[in-house]
């Protein structure tokens, strides 16, 4: 590959700097931390700059810093690239990696030709034998942007990122020949009617991992790539209502389906499926094909409409098809669903790492011993919450007098879990019943190590002397203040007792 000269000039010697010091790879990864306005800058000080800004094989190209800028400014910026890339062809650099950060709102465009300047760089990375694009578009709402077959169809391409923003994108609904895209991500994603995308991914022999975001136009959608290990989905369209995932290699399973209207189906022909996610609405229709016995990780936060008709039979199949699990993260309102629906208790005699998290403040005690009962292994138990409001004064929903969750309830429970249980992560939300369940689970898990109590409110002295006097000395008793700031949570340690 021919690159530009690097013979300097004796009115160069004293331009470059230190630029001249460093290594070419590294002057390279200073370059991407500067913007186009700054870039055109530096290819005039010296020509040492101008080979460097021509031959770095990372071309990142952005006009947000020109969106209110004049007209004047905005020409001279798309001169500029096409100049950049022109030079880039006469001197055949290889681009490794592609990145295009666009706006075409605002005043940030450059005209009627927009799209077609876009598909003209994004022909030179493919011509360049591009490995990587990134491309951040944005339209005006609702606009759709056609993503150029040059792209798709490129042999050299190994990830493949477009986020269109308030647009959308368009895929072509023809296929392709054989290429070595491995990682694609699109959204939000316009599917034309008439498309078959599931015949459209499979094409790609060697896409391993696979992420649509906001999947839009299309009632039904089969998913039957031979290679993809890893598929991430998510859609909002009430339009949707069939997702059909048969896929031999799939390892990982992430899925938010969230719909108002009934009719959906979702089917899964997943055998060596490891890790398996699923929020939003639940479905009217659930098959999972065959059994998965690889499955370790399983996240459900499934919602269901209290208009909706009981569904038993649909979650029977859920939990069978999650049976194998090792590690479950489960909301207790999908939990408090399941118990009212008689699906619970429900046998894990495999589950080692269990989470409930709590998003309300409503009666917990009753789903959660409902879940225990079946967790005959449980090794680590975590009871988070997910929002921190009205902690201080919270009292238990369930009528005074009509249940008691005192230690008595916890220990006719006859929990076998206890027997084997190491460590237990609790985050005080109704304090009553869960110092109960403290108590009880410091008084009976014979192999308990350790116990971390996770509050947002202070914790009495009383309580902790209350607390102390039913720990082993085993066991290891944390007390951690917690602050949630939006969906971070921040744990500061108190003390060990």
């Amino acid at each position: 590959m021919e690159q530009p000269t690097k013979q300097k000039s004796v009115h160069d010697a004293d331009d470059d700097g230190r630029f001249s010091d460093l290594p070419d790879e590294m002057v390279h990864h200073i370059l991407s931390f500067l913007q186009m306005r700054d870039l055109s800058r530096l290819s005039v000080v010296s020509r040492r700059c101008r080979e460097l800004c021509i031959s770095n094989p990372h071309l990142d190209l952005s006009n947000i810093d020109l969106i209110n800028s004049d007209e004047s400014s905005r020409s001279r910026f798309y001169s500029f690239v096409d100049r950049l890339i022109s030079l880039r062809c006469m001197h055949r650099v290889k681009t490794q990696t592609f990145r295009l950060l666009l706006s075409f709102v605002g005043g940030g465009g450059g005209g009627g030709g927009d799209e077609y300047r876009v598909a003209t760089w994004l022909q030179h990375a493919v011509n360049m034998g591009v490995a990587r694009v990134k491309l951040e578009l944005v339209f005006d709402l609702g606009k759709p942007f056609d993503l150029p077959l040059c792209v798709l169809g490129c042999n050299s391409l190994r990830q493949l990122k477009v986020d269109a923003g308030n647009g959308f994108i368009k895929l072509p609904s023809s296929d392709f020949a054989v290429t070595n895209l491995q990682r694609l991500a699109l959204g939000p994603v316009r599917i034309e009617k008439g498309c078959n995308v599931g015949e459209l991914l499979s094409s790609f022999k060697s896409l391993k991992h696979l992420r649509l975001d906001k999947i839009s136009g299309i009632k039904s959608m089969t998913f039957t790539s031979p290679s993809v290990e890893t598929l991430l989905l998510t859609t909002y369209d009430e339009e949707l209502c069939n997702i059909s995932i048969v896929q031999e290699k799939l390892q990982d399973l992430f899925i938010y389906w969230s719909s108002k209207s009934g009719g959906k189906s979702l089917t899964i022909n997943a055998p060596n499926l490891k890790n398996f996610y699923w929020a939003g609405s639940a479905v009217d229709y659930y098959n999972c094909m065959k059994d998965l016995p690889h499955l370790f990780n399983v996240g459900m936060g499934i919602s269901f409409p209290t208009q909706q008709a009981s569904c038993k039979h649909i979650f029977d199949k859920i939990l069978h098809s999650i049976q194998r699990a090792k590690c479950l993260t489960i909301s207790e309102s999908f939990v408090e669903v399941l118990r009212k629906e008689g699906c619970l208790p429900f046998l894990f005699d495999n589950l080692e790492y269990l989470t409930v998290s709590r998003t309300s403040r409503g009666d917990q005690v009753l789903p959660l011993c409902s879940l225990l009962r079946g967790t005959i292994n449980l090794k680590h138990l975590t009871v988070s919450c997910l929002s921190t409001r009205g902690f201080a004064n919270v009292t238990n929903s369930v009528p005074s007098g009509e249940f008691s969750f005192k230690m008595g309830y916890w220990q006719s429970q006859n929990f076998m879990f206890t027997r084997q249980l190491k460590k237990v992560t609790m985050e005080l939300f109704d304090r009553e019943d869960e110092v109960e369940l403290i108590k009880y689970l410091l008084k009976n898990a014979e192999e308990l190590e350790v116990m971390e109590i996770l509050y947002t409110s202070p914790v009495s002295s009383d309580l902790i002397t209350e607390i102390r006097k039913y720990k082993k000395p085993s066991t290891k008793l944390l007390l951690c203040s917690t602050i949630l700031y939006n969906k971070m949570r921040c744990v500061r340690p108190d003390h060990d007792i």
